[in-house]
């Protein structure tokens, strides 16, 4: 392959990586809380579909603002049916993937009947940064971005701040921790779990939003392509932490864009292969990572025991 075939496929990663990295920081921040969102399938296509239908009315912002509300809304009802009727966080959350899934292509189609074309609004422009983005091979892969990769880089610095050095942060890694002591210590367990929700919630449907407002420019059914799982896994792998997500986004998206770009490359592969790449290199890197962090959690676990 050509140098200029590299620096596309690169570029198009950290493109790709973006929407992970907001859902993932978000997912991030639930686990470190003791919690786990299987609804972020649901909240991120919801968010596509919001974001392409409210960018069609006041452009873009509007279309990521109302990409994170519908995630929030959809992560409020998650605590009240968890807190307020005891349901199963699991279940609930598997209610919320297949109740996004089913009503983003119902609003769909209500918005867009079948026959008529569907809709392109415009997507956030990319701002090369001056003569920066002229470098040859580093221009167009780091200073040639869209905003929201910048934005997704800066997400990753103060999520690693608030985690380390707030009051928040602190008691959220405190009741994911050992949730009796910390309501010893006079944190609010459920509180701050539902809190820790609602920032999943939010992050997971803007990254919904990033993938059709922020390089798509339109909506389609089952757009996020079980990115919401991928994104379970990104934050496994990464042990929720901020650095080891981005790392773990950074994987899967350059096995996709890879996977795009050489199909239009002299090699003669079936589609079908590229497209199973990404999922199945994440699939073994998971269990892995999964089987490293279970033999050290049985060392930890015998050396407490002696």
């Amino acid at each position: 392959m050509s140098v200029e075939l590299w620096v596309a496929i690169i570029a198009g990663a950290l493109a790709l990586a973006a929407p992970l990295v907001f859902a993932g920081i978000g997912e991030g921040f639930v686990e470190r809380a003791g919690r786990i969102n299987l609804g972020i399938e649901g909240m991120m296509i919801m968010g596509a579909f919001t974001g392409v239908w409210a960018a069609s009315i006041g452009g873009p912002l509007l279309g990521l603002a109302a990409g994170v509300a519908v995630g929030l809304v959809l992560a409020v009802g998650m605590n009240l049916v968890i807190y307020r009727l005891h349901a199963n966080e699991i279940v609930v959350g598997l209610a919320v993937t297949m109740l996004g899934l089913g009503l983003s292509t119902y609003l769909y189609q209500l918005w867009i009947p079948s026959g008529q074309t569907n809709v392109t609004v415009q997507t956030v422009p990319r701002t090369g940064l001056g003569p920066l983005a002229d470098i040859p091979v580093v221009g167009p892969i780091l200073f040639g971005q869209s905003p929201l990769v910048y934005a997704a880089a800066l997400l990753l610095v103060v999520a690693w701040a608030v985690m380390r050095f707030t009051r928040f942060g602190l008691a959220v890694q405190a009741v994911g921790t050992d949730p009796a002591s910390a309501a010893l210590r006079g944190v609010r367990v459920q509180k701050t779990g539902a809190s820790a929700l609602l920032i999943g919630g939010a992050l997971a449907g803007l990254g919904g939003a990033v993938i059709t407002v922020g390089t798509i420019g339109s909506f389609t059914p089952d757009i996020t392509a079980g990115r919401g799982y991928i994104v379970l896994a990104v934050v496994i792998m990464g042990r929720s932490r901020p650095i080891g997500i981005a790392l773990g986004a950074l994987l899967f998206a350059f096995l996709q864009s890879f996977a795009l770009l050489s199909q239009s490359t002299a090699l003669t592969l079936p589609s079908e292969v590229y497209q199973s790449i990404p999922y199945l290199v994440t699939l073994v890197v998971l269990v892995i990572t999964s089987r490293n962090q279970l033999r050290r959690l049985s060392r930890t676990t015998r050396v407490r025991a002696t």
